[in-house]
């Protein structure tokens, strides 16, 4: 099995060559990220968000308070 990756930065190339790709035989298409770099932000924002939103809880005692060798033992 051979793999290929493509960087494209334009938009309707991207379509274009995605159009192509998916009408060919025996091959697929893995992983189709558009606007990889809005994601990627859009998901560190969450990622913070839910991270804030259980310091809240913990704070609330609506979940258990955990010591600094479980979050370490969890890596």
């Amino acid at each position: 099995m051979t793999q290929i990756v493509l960087n494209i930065e334009n938009a309707s190339a991207a379509q274009a060559i995605r159009a192509l790709v998916k009408n060919m035989i025996g091959v697929r298409i893995v992983s189709d990220t558009r606007n990889t770099k809005k994601n990627a932000e859009e998901d560190l924002a969450s990622r913070i968000y839910n991270g804030l939103k259980q310091v809240k809880m913990i704070q609330e005692g609506q979940l258990p308070r955990r010591s600094v060798d479980d979050l370490l033992n969890e890596l």
